[in-house]
């Protein structure tokens, strides 16, 4: 399986991947001289991408995700956890980096990051990709897709989208849409050359070689199929190399080249050995077996045990029944959580609609008051509906904004208190300076009300004297 990409999440994008390979020895500098703590997370996490050993990247992410712990930075802890669940990914361990990707999903989730939550959907659609279950996977696809972020640089952005448009490539190629996953292909290698950012464009290049041998373009497919093995070797990416020499292989194959097609499927082999991938173990043994009927059946038996021993440890019994388990709880998860969202809306909705109604009424008072023409009002009185009004006209502000702010602020309680802070340094002096005016009508009132009683009365007592 493929690493689901979210260095979108690093905090030290101008790290970038050279040319020729990833920035290891600078990412290692900086680990070693820098002070802050959750700066050498974010460089744990980066790190631990960037190793396909399995062991030592999983140990690089386990170090992040302690020292996350420690300083309780939780963007960090989910980003180690998300590392932890592709190091599991890269052996196609599925059931372990299901339940990373869910954990890191839920503190992604928790603090409304974006960019987190959309690697989450994303990576749990490659899960569903390779169960075979494509509908779903499309479905987590396009949630990936709905949640990229606006607020993040341009080539970061580009190169997630690559990676995304990739996996749709995939799932509509397994589908045999094969028009669908051409297109999504060449956006994939579109959106890699705008990030400006050559690590796992082998992606794009092998999708878009095994769409033209699908298609029959045999000159085509190889003419992607050797930028993608450019690609894997200067990228030391075994993953993606295993993937490139199969899909040759299954060429040469096809086209009757038998040696042509044994050398590229031993080289699918050793590659997909050496990093555990088995689905590409499954589908080498099986051709090499083919292959070497009839011409080595010694080789032919022992390629066949290979790829069914692979095959009984990707899909053992008690895998499957673990990622169906975890299916359903996710499942039920989402619903739970898309019920809570529904029923946080309508209630929003309410305090919005009763926060309008109490302004509406503080404001009808003023106003009766104001117009009214025989009742005398203390200034008190003026104070106090001014205070309940700019408390009503507050809250109403407070609950129109809030899904945005707290989109912005990422939930921070500081910086969302500090917003609030700001609203209220703006209402208090426009509250002051309305209070002061309708006062000074108020007053004005007053005195004409008090002075058109004392003409009555006066009236009144001369017509008395009169009599």
């Amino acid at each position: 399986m493929k690493k689901i990409f979210f260095s979108l999440l690093f905090a030290f994008a101008v790290l970038k991947t050279s040319a020729q390979a990833p920035p290891i020895d600078s990412l290692t500098k900086l680990l070693a001289t820098t002070n802050e703590d959750s700066v050498k997370v974010d460089v744990f996490c980066q790190l631990s991408f960037y190793d396909q050993s399995f062991e030592h990247g999983l140990d690089l992410a386990l170090q992040g995700l302690a020292l996350a712990k420690k300083i309780n930075y939780k963007k960090g802890e989910a980003d180690c956890l998300f590392e932890m669940a592709n190091q599991y990914s890269g052996i196609s361990n599925s059931p372990m980096a299901l339940h990373y990707y869910l954990e890191a999903l839920k503190i992604y989730e928790s603090v409304n990051y974006k960019p987190g939550m959309g690697a989450g959907y994303l990576a749990i659609g490659v899960i569903y990709n390779e169960q075979g279950d494509y509908k779903n996977a499309i479905s987590y696809f396009r949630k990936a897709e709905s949640s990229k972020p606006g607020d993040i640089d341009p080539a970061s952005l580009a190169y997630g989208t690559a990676l995304l448009y990739s996996n749709f490539g995939d799932t509509y190629a397994l589908l045999n849409e094969q028009d669908s996953a051409l297109k999504y292909f060449q956006r994939s290698y579109e959106n890699f050359h705008a990030a400006n950012e050559e690590y796992q464009l082998n992606l794009a290049l092998n999708g878009l070689g095994n769409v033209q041998f699908n298609m029959g373009n045999t000159e085509l497919a190889l003419g992607y199929y050797r930028q993608a093995i450019r690609n894997g070797i200067a990228y030391n990416d075994t993953i993606g190399l295993s993937a490139t020499y199969l899909g040759m292989a299954q060429l040469y194959n096809a086209a009757g080249q038998n040696d042509s097609g044994i050398f590229y499927a031993e080289k699918a082999m050793f590659n997909a050995q050496r990093a555990n991938v088995l689905k590409n173990v499954i589908e080498s043994g099986k051709l090499l077996s083919g292959l070497y009927q009839n011409k080595d059946d010694k080789e032919a038996l022992r390629y066949l045990q290979i790829s069914q021993a692979a095959n009984d440890s990707l899909f053992s019994r008690q895998k499957m029944m673990q990622l169906q388990n975890m299916f359903l709880n996710e499942a039920e998860r989402e619903k739970e959580l898309a019920e809570k969202e529904k029923k946080d809306a309508v209630q929003r909705r309410q305090n919005i609609q009763y926060a309008l109604i109490a302004v509406g009424i503080v404001t009808f008072i003023l106003v009766f008051l104001l117009l009214s023409r025989s009742i005398i009002v203390n200034e008190k009185w003026i104070s106090f509906l001014g205070v309940l009004g700019l408390l009503a006209a507050f809250e109403f502000i407070n609950l129109l904004i809030h899904p945005s702010l707290a989109h912005i602020t990422h939930e921070s309680p500081f910086l969302m208190l500090l917003a609030l802070v700001v609203i209220a340094s703006l209402l208090i002096p426009l509250h002051h300076r309305l209070e002061k005016r309708i006062k000074e009508k108020m007053v004005e009132k007053n005195k004409k009300i008090r002075l058109a009683n004392a003409k009555k009365t006066i009236e009144k007592l001369e017509g008395e004297n009169k009599k």
